[in-house]
């Protein structure tokens, strides 16, 4: 591993951190003194190891969540919250090929899994991101307790989605491929019954870097992009000097 070059920047950066700090810093300080949120972005990472890096991190996150518990705090968890963006990617429902097979994004699922299972009587609870929930792996879905819908269109999804709430809100689920941008169904737990609910709208600075590409204006040049490809063929290869 550590002579892999794509997984040597991850598990062995040049000033690697102790083991104290790393926890502080993505579990958090007491009173949330050094921040409240911790991102580990991944984006730019391999996909070949992506898989091994984001189930490493979750065993770490349940395991220090259990010792907290057992050694720090006696009877009382540490309440943190792990979210998964683009979940499906790393809870991915198994498949009857699988068989005995110890695969990086099986052993992730299989974190995930548990974690959704037993992370809730050590202080730690788990938020699924997922624009296909049929590709959810079912042994997590099983263990949600409130899900917050937005606009679902496919036929696979729907379906999904009307087995794991109740029947009660058959009217409301039909609402679902036509819901707007910002609006969404919340249920369950966090609500005392399904409510249609719209989420604020955040400033521009606050916005995710995902809305869609502007092709008219800039094939047009109506609207100009600067390419500056020396710049990201050296970030690329890992050559930082000028």
């Amino acid at each position: 591993m550590l002579a892999d070059r794509r997984l040597s920047p991850v598990i062995a950066p040049d000033n690697p951190p102790t083991f104290e700090n790393w926890l502080a810093g993505l579990l958090g300080n007491t009173g949330a003194a050094n921040g409240q949120v911790a991102i580990v972005d991944l984006s730019l990472v391999s996909s070949n190891v992506t898989h091994i890096v984001v189930a490493v991190l979750a065993r770490l996150v349940f395991e220090a969540s259990q010792r907290y518990q057992k050694n720090h705090n006696l009877g009382k968890g540490l309440p943190t919250a792990l979210v998964l963006e683009e979940a499906h990617t790393f809870v991915h429902r198994g498949s009857d090929l699988d068989g005995d097979v110890i695969s990086p994004s099986r052993l992730c699922r299989e974190a995930f899994e548990r974690i959704a299972r037993e992370g809730r009587k050590f202080g730690l609870g788990l938020v699924l991101s997922s624009q296909r929930p049929f590709e959810l792996s079912p042994t997590a879905l099983a263990q949600c307790n409130t899900f917050l819908l937005h606009r679902i269109v496919n036929d696979a999804d729907q379906d999904l989605v009307a087995r794991l709430v109740p029947d009660n809100v058959g009217g409301l689920l039909r609402e679902l491929p036509s819901l707007p941008s910002r609006q969404a169904i919340l249920l369950g737990w966090a609500t005392p019954i399904p409510v249609l609910v719209e989420v604020d709208e955040l400033p521009d600075a606050q916005r995710p870097q995902s809305a869609d590409p502007d092709f008219w204006n800039v094939w047009t040049l109506a609207e100009e992009r600067i390419v500056d490809w020396r710049t990201i063929a050296r970030d690329w290869s890992g050559d930082r000097q000028a």
